[in-house]
């Protein structure tokens, strides 16, 4: 998909972000595009039923793997209906105070 030329690419929470960001880098290397394209995604939607330690504990593995610049953080798929609110707020929080290293 990356060989198309496409922006963005959306991944969900079954590739490795740092995997998905490989892959789209080659095929865009290889169809000739420069940069390595931008990544939504990936957090699998179940992560925001369970503990909010599990919450930001995940969150900051797919924002570190993702890397600093052309990913746009969100949710792999939908936001379940049943998701409560207090959960996806902190979700929500935990990637506006995220800071990569050398960020303030």
């Amino acid at each position: 998909m990356a060989g198309t030329g496409v922006d963005v690419v959306s991944l969900d929470w079954t590739v490795d972000m740092a995997e998905g960001r490989e892959r789209i880098a080659n095929g865009r290397a290889k169809a000739g595009f420069d940069g390595p394209g931008g990544v939504q995604g990936n957090l699998d939607p179940a992560v925001l039923f369970g503990s909010q330690e599990t919450i930001k504990e995940r969150t900051h593995e797919i924002l570190k793997k993702a890397g600093p610049t052309g990913h746009v953080m969100n949710l792999g798929h939908g936001i379940e209906a049943a998701t409560s609110e207090e959960n996806a707020h902190f979700f929500i929080e935990t990637v506006r105070n995220y800071r990569h290293e050398g960020q303030e």
